[in-house]
Order: C-alpha cells, then structure tokens, then sequence
C-alpha cells in the first residue's frame, strides 16, 4: 500500500505581526509533445470585509516575484494600509522599475515623488528642461558666492576705483537692501524674484529703474569674477525695466525766483545769506544738491568763468565745467575771499528748501535742477550742450528736466541779480569752455 504524499508546508513571510503566506503548486502542461512540468507559486492574505474576511490569492510564476510581492503586503498590513493593496500587473512592473531605478540614490521612493512633484511646480515645465537650463548657467563657474559676500565685494572695488561719495552712498544702499532680502547664493536668484522684489517696493518707477540698474551692476560684477556664469546673460538682465513716463515737472517762475532772492519793496526777502546762495547757485548752474553740498571756493573759477564739478564730487565721477552766467557771478562776488566749503553744513539744502516753504511757496522735486535746464535750453537751443553742463544726457534731459519757457522767461530769469547790482542785467548765452 503507497503511503500518502506529505502535503508541503507553506513559506511564510512576516513583517512585524503581519504573516503572508506562499503556497507551492505544481502542474503540468503539454508543450508540443512533450508533458513538461512547471511550479506556481500562489501568495495568500486576507482582507477586511465588513464582518467577514476576504480570501484573497496572487499567483506568480516565480518564488522570487511572489516573495516580493508577499513582503510589500506583509507591510502593508503593517501599517494599516491593507485596503490599498490591490495593484494592477502594469502597476507593479512600474512599482519594480521605480524602486531599481532609485537604488543607485539609496532614496525611498515615496521621497523621490515628493520631491519630483515639488521640482516639477517650481520649474513649471520639464525638470530635464530645468536641469540642462541650471547646468548651462552654472556650467564655468569656479566658485559659490553669496549676494552679501559679492556685494561687499563690489563696493570695496568701487571705492578703490575711485568712485564718487554719492554713487557709492546709492549703491550700498540699493545692494545692502538687496543683500538682506536675498540671504542665498547669487547663482540662484532668478529674474521673477528679482521683479517681484521691485515691485513691492513703495517707491515710484524711477526709483525702480534705479534699483535695478544697481541690481544689474551687481550681477555683471559677479559674472566677471566667476561667480556665475559668463556665456549667457545674468537674471538681472532679463529683467524689464519699468516704463516710466515721468510725472509733471515743477520749476520756479522768475518773479517767484526773484521773490526769494531780492524781495520787493513792500516785502523784502525773508531767506538768509546762506540759502540765498544756495538757490543762486542751484538755479543758476542746474547743479545737483549733493554736489552743491561738496562745492568748494576753490572750485569756482571767477577768472575762467567757470566752476569746477571734480570726479570726486560728481554723481557720475566725470569731471565737468559749468559756466558762471553773468548774473550768478554778481551774486558770487558777493563772496569772493572765502575758502573752504562753499556750505558749511550737510543740511544746507534743508534749511533753504524750508525757507522757502515758510515764505509761502512750493518746493517740487529737483525744482532748481528742473528750472535750470529748461531756462538754459530756452537761452541756448542747444540740448547737447546743456546737458553737458548738467551731466547727463540730452536723452535724459528732454525727459526729466525740461519744462516749455521761451526766451522772455530765459532772460526774465537770468537777470536776477543782487539788490545792489544792475537792475537791467542781461544774460546771454555763455561762450565759457565744458
């Protein structure tokens, strides 16, 4: 009598308390004409269902694919995640191809997909576009800077070069702000972070273009220290410039000129020595308030007929003349023989603007500036030498400073002089070198 055959015990895999099992079946199956002999393997769990408990089986074809398979839902009845279990045989091969594919990175794989769905929103398209895109710009760069370390950088060599006080005052200001908002590598700033930073500004839109100008230089000086990378354009430059078309500029009247600096019969001037000379010589030369502030006499050429604007003393370090106008020059005469600062105090520019606000008048932005450039084009008609005198562009003289006088108003205006000068006094165009 043959003895019955001992029915195989089956493997168990188990994760914790969770124990799924692998049953062994052989079968035979006719290939051509040969009966050949195969094996599947059967992996057995159960799963709630209401009340009851669901049988359910996976047959594989191979132990080493039902092992696999039996440890991930071990686990997962582990964690309480049995009701997930179910995956599709196109599910599971992308499952397989996943975790081989990230066994190289030792990263778990639910790591990798948070990460790739965070990458993917932040780049907004392909993360290979992204990838090729930050490798090119970073492709011959030697060596990561942060924006602070490069903005001090840039405002050492800058200062060594030579550059005038005021720029470098604008410049640390602009880059410092910059700096501490953007507390990371320069290579990674991107153009929408930098626009986005601007315009959240409060200020206008020249004061933005400003920001970005200093903005750009900072980029460009990083680039050509290796800081980022010199084959393609920096994010600075891809950001637009605002379009600013300018507010409405506001300049003096003569007689309300006149009204501050001589007075009239009935109402003499109520301004002091000082902000007198400092409207004169504002509304006279177009000179900005900084460099009037760092005007010396021995600046003021009274045998030239000229004043000096050293590079030290100019906005943009350039070395220029300015005509002493002929009744500016009774006014300076006034004090011929003084030395030193032309104003003694930083706050000169204050006192005078308060001055005139307590005699009733307005004081517009940049008005001495504005009033200077529009009187002198209407004197002259020739924007390329005024704006050689004010140092800037006649671009950007027609632009920001100049408002629609004529000639009348131009002589109205170069004709106040001191009361104990000429009342008649004519200016013309002066023939002095720039």
């Amino acid at each position: 009598m043959r003895k019955p055959k001992k029915r195989k015990r089956p493997a168990i895999v188990q994760v914790g308390s969770a124990r799924v099992l692998i049953y062994r079946q052989s079968y035979r199956k006719k290939v051509g004409r040969r009966l050949r002999h195969y094996f599947r393997f059967n992996v057995v769990h159960y799963r709630p269902n209401g009340e009851k408990r669901l049988r359910i089986r996976q047959s594989f074809s191979s132990l080493a694919d039902a092992r696999f398979e039996a440890r991930r839902i071990a686990t997962a009845i582990g964690n309480g995640e049995a009701d997930v279990l179910q995956l599709t045989s196109s599910d599971r091969a992308s499952y397989l191809h996943a975790i081989d594919a990230l066994r190289s990175l030792k990263i778990p794989l639910h790591i990798a997909v948070e990460e790739y769905v965070e990458a993917r929103q932040h780049a907004g398209a392909s993360l290979i576009t992204a990838a090729k895109q930050y490798a090119q710009r970073n492709a011959f760069v030697s060596v990561r800077k942060t924006v602070a370390d490069v903005v001090e950088e840039l405002l050492d060599v800058k200062q060594q070069d030579g550059m005038s006080v005021r720029y470098l005052q604008s410049l640390r200001s602009h880059l410092n702000r910059f700096a501490e908002h953007f507390a990371m590598n320069i290579g990674t700033v991107t153009a929408a972070q930098i626009e986005d930073w601007l315009r959240r500004r409060k200020s206008g839109l020249r004061n933005r273009n400003n920001l970005r100008v200093s903005i750009v230089t900072l980029f460009n000086f990083a680039k050509a220290r290796g800081y980022l990378s010199k084959t393609i354009a920096t994010e600075a430059d891809l950001v637009a410039r605002a379009r600013d078309r300018g507010g409405k500029i506001g300049i003096f009247r003569p007689d309300q000129l006149a009204g501050l600096l001589v007075g009239t019969d009935e109402q003499p001037s109520k301004l002091d020595d000082e902000a007198k000379l400092y409207l004169a010589l504002g509304a006279f030369t177009g000179l900005r308030s900084a460099e009037l502030i760092r005007l010396e006499w021995e600046d003021v050429k009274f045998a030239r007929g000229n004043i000096e604007v050293g590079k030290s003393k100019a906005k943009t370090a350039t070395r220029r003349l300015v005509p002493i106008q002929s009744n500016l020059m009774q006014w300076l005469l006034l004090h011929r023989g003084s030395s030193g600062f032309v104003f003694i105090s930083e706050h000169a520019a204050g006192r005078a603007t308060a001055q005139v606000k307590a005699a009733g008048l307005e004081w517009p932005n940049n008005v001495l500036r504005h009033s200077y450039a529009s009187y002198r084009l209407a004197q002259c008609s020739d924007a390329s030498r005024v704006a050689l005198e004010m140092g800037n562009s006649p671009a950007m003289l027609f632009r920001s400073y100049r408002e629609l006088t004529d000639e009348k108003d131009a002589t109205d205006w170069f004709s106040i002089v001191p009361p104990a000068a000429a009342a008649n006094v004519v200016a013309m165009c002066s023939t002095a070198a720039v």
